[in-house]
C-alpha cells in the first residue's frame, strides 16, 4: 500500500516543446512540477490511511507552497526522462493548453509503473490518467487491463475507467478519471453494493469447478500443516450453484473511489471474467489485516455483506477457504513470504472454526 515518506526533492526534465519543468518531489513516490500551485482539487482523492503518514503528508504538502521549495537543488535528471516523450494529444489530451503532469511511481517490484496525472492548469483538475510501464512485466499488466476496460465497457459496466487510448507498441494506456475519494478501511454501504453490481446476472458457478484450478502445494506455516492446503480443497468438492461474479483481484480500499452515494473500481490488471462470490470481500478483509498489523482470523462469521442469493453459513466458510488457498499461493509465487505465511495461518484457523 503507498505511503509517502516525509522528504521533498526536485528533479528537471526537457519536456516536448524543449522548455525545462523543474518537478519537487512529495515522499518517494509523486513528482509535482513545482510551478504547479497545488490546487484544492489536486490531491482531493489521496491522502494516507495511517495517521502518522496524513501528518506527514499534510507538512510536506505545506512545505511545497513555501518559496523556499522553488530553489532545491535537482536530482535524479535522467531517471524520468520517458516523461519528456510522452505525447499528451496522442494519449487523448483535448483541452487547449498543455497539462500538468502530476506523477505516482508505483511500489517498487516487477510490474512497477507510473501514473501520471494530467492535471488542467485553470481547474487543476485531473483530466486524463496514463499508465507507463517501468519493468517489462508491467507492460503486460497494462496491456492486460487495456483489454480489461474494453471488455467491461462492452458489457455495459460502469464502475470503472474508460480507456481512452492504448498504445500497443509500448504498452501505454490512457483512461478516464474515475471521480471521488478513496475508499475506507470499513466495509460499508458501498462496497456491498458495488460488489453486488460486479455479479454476472443469471449465471452460476461451483466450488467444485474452481477447485479443479486451485494450488494444490500453496505451502505452509509448518511441518505439522504440511497437509493444510490438500485438507482444504477435500471441503471444496461442492456442487452446489452459486452466483458468479466478475473478479477485480485487488479489491482494496485505495482502488475503491467514493462519490455520491455509490463506489467505483480502478486498477483492474488482476481481474477475472468469472469466479467465486465473495472472493473480492474477503481480499478486502484480509489484505487490509495484514497491512494494519492485525492478527489472522477467520471472517466468514463476521463478514456482514449478502448477496441476493443467500449464501449458506458452511457455503461462505468454504469461499473464504477458496480465497486463502488462492491468495496464499498468489503471494508465494510473488515470493512474498510474510505475506503467504499471515494467508496460510488464516487458512489454518479457519479450517480448525468450520460450522
Amino acid at each position: 500500500m503507498p505511503e509517502p515518506e516525509a522528504q521533498a526533492w526536485s528533479i528537471e526534465r526537457r519536456s516536448t516543446d524543449h522548455a525545462n519543468t523543474r518537478f519537487v518531489a512529495l515522499g518517494r513516490r509523486w513528482l509535482i512540477p513545482q510551478e504547479n500551485s497545488l490546487g484544492q482539487h489536486t490531491f482531493s482523492g489521496w491522502e494516507p490511511y495511517r495517521a502518522s503518514s496524513r501528518v506527514a503528508w499534510a507538512a510536506m504538502k505545506t512545505a511545497l507552497r513555501w518559496p523556499g521549495a522553488r530553489r532545491l537543488p535537482p536530482c535524479c535528471q535522467t531517471t524520468f526522462e520517458w516523461l519528456s516523450e510522452l505525447d499528451w494529444r496522442a494519449l487523448g489530451w483535448h483541452q487547449p493548453s498543455p497539462p500538468y503532469p502530476l506523477v505516482y511511481l508505483g511500489t517498487p517490484g516487477a510490474k512497477r509503473k507510473a501514473v501520471v496525472h494530467l492535471i488542467d492548469r485553470d481547474s487543476k483538475r485531473c483530466e486524463l490518467i496514463v499508465k507507463v510501464p517501468l519493468t517489462e512485466a508491467a507492460k503486460e499488466a497494462i496491456a492486460a487491463e487495456a483489454e480489461t476496460l474494453i471488455e467491461l465497457q462492452s458489457e455495459g459496466f460502469v464502475d470503472a475507467p474508460r480507456l481512452v487510448v492504448f498504445d500497443p507498441a509500448n504498452s501505454i494506456a490512457s483512461q478516464s478519471v474515475v471521480p471521488g475519494r478513496r475508499c475506507g478501511l470499513q466495509f460499508n454501504r458501498e462496497v456491498a453494493e458495488l460488489l453486488q453490481r460486479l455479479l454476472r446476472r443469471g449465471e452460476t458457478i461451483t466450488l467444485r469447478e474452481t477447485a479443479a484450478w486451485l494450488p494444490r502445494a500453496a505451502g505452509a506455516t509448518n511441518k505439522e500443516d504440511s497437509d493444510l492446503p490438500a485438507r482444504a480443497l477435500e471441503q471444496l468438492d461442492d456442487a452446489t450453484e452459486l452466483p458468479a461474479a466478475r473478479v477485480h483481484g485487488d479489491f482494496a480500499p485505495w482502488n475503491i473511489k467514493l462519490h455520491e452515494g455509490s463506489a467505483a473500481l480502478v486498477d483492474w490488471e488482476e481481474y477475472r471474467p468469472r469466479g467465486l462470490p465473495l472472493h473480492d470481500a474477503y481480499h478486502f478483509v484480509h489484505l487490509t489485516r495484514y497491512l494494519f498489523g492485525r492478527r489472522p482470523r477467520p471472517c466468514w462469521q463476521d463478514l456482514r455483506f449478502r448477496y441476493s442469493m443467500p449464501l449458506s453459513s458452511a457455503i461462505r466458510w468454504k469461499l473464504e477457504l477458496a480465497y486463502l488457498l488462492h491468495a496464499s499461493a498468489k503471494e508465494l509465487a510473488r515470493s512474498d513470504r510474510q505475506h503467504a505465511t499471515f494467508l496460510l495461518k488464516t487458512l489454518c484457523l479457519t479450517m480448525a472454526a468450520q460450522p
